[in-house]
């Protein structure tokens, strides 16, 4: 998938970021019991915190555990969570599915790609398929949905991303009680509306070197010298505006063990990636980043 909704580690506590580390590796590992060996090279930091926000646990339990990434060193992870079960038929069926879209939309080489990946991962889907039929389906709808949109040339930011939103709140299906899922399912749908948008953003150059469909191109334009500043002030405006709704929705869930990071998330985190977008400067940070968390 993506990777923009994450933390931002200069403002949490060292055991905030350790809990968010154990996290990581309870849902790697939860892929591959659920899913199998292969599902677990999906994990990202968008599923992580998918993983967190539909934990309903006040404290968390942890195991000590070697794995393929650190096969002499054990490492700690959040283990007896359901939401990490979930959290990973979920990151399954939407990472293949995105796979399959790439298949159609992609050039002949990244088709092929993308068909050989989603063919690796199809043994993971039919297993997180079996135990989520209607997420499936509604993910299935969504972006065929999309598709459309995008065969259509669509120049509304917001119908395409709508679009992409419905697919993630359709996540907040899993909640206990019908309170919690009705704020889930806003914080969900402004952070896939979010992701969306900053998606756009960020392969915006590629994807006009590649007259590859985004629709900030159809809105604002096929410009060899990329977004205006004026073009960027108005994608901040609608980012901020979805993030100003997932923060105001947090405020209202009932706090579990991660509550910490998952506010951390929406106040710090993603606004930082979405500044690190528009400036250009995302893609390296990300790689830092991630380096930092599968190395620790």
């Amino acid at each position: 998938m993506f990777g923009y909704v994450r933390p931002l580690k200069g403002e949490l506590k060292v055991r905030e970021y350790e809990e968010f580390k154990a996290v990581y590796c309870g849902l790697c590992h939860a892929l591959k019991r659920k899913c199998g060996f292969r599902a677990r090279f999906i994990v990202n930091y968008d599923f992580v915190f998918l993983a967190m926000l539909l934990s309903e646990k006040r404290v968390t339990e942890h195991e000590f555990k070697r794995c393929v990434a650190s096969p002499f060193k054990k490492k700690c992870l959040v283990v007896q969570d359901p939401a990490l079960d979930l959290a990973a038929d979920y990151s399954v069926i939407l990472t293949y599915w995105k796979l399959r879209d790439g298949v159609s939309d992609g050039g002949f080489a990244e088709a092929l790609s993308m068909r050989f990946l989603s063919l690796l991962l199809r043994g993971a889907y039919k297993k997180a398929v079996r135990r989520n039929p209607e997420f499936d389906g509604l993910t299935r709808k969504g972006l065929g949905e999309l598709t459309e949109l995008e065969r259509g040339n669509c120049d509304s930011v917001d119908m395409a991303a709508d679009k992409f939103a419905l697919i993630l709140a359709a996540a907040s299906g899993g909640a206990v009680t019908e309170e919690r899922r009705r704020i889930l399912y806003q914080a969900l749908y402004h952070i896939g509306r979010a992701v969306y948008i900053m998606d756009a953003a960020d392969d915006f150059e590629e994807d006009l070197q590649r007259n590859m469909y985004n629709v900030l191109i159809n809105r604002f334009g096929a410009r060899e010298d990329g977004l205006t500043e004026a073009d960027k002030a108005e994608i901040k405006l609608t980012l901020t505006h979805s993030v100003n709704i997932i923060i105001s929705a947090f405020e209202l869930l009932e706090p579990n063990a991660f509550h910490n990071i998952i506010e951390n998330t929406a106040d710090y985190g993603m606004p930082f990636v979405m500044d690190k977008i528009l400036s250009g400067q995302w893609r390296q940070a990300a790689r830092n980043d991630r380096r930092g968390v599968e190395k620790a």
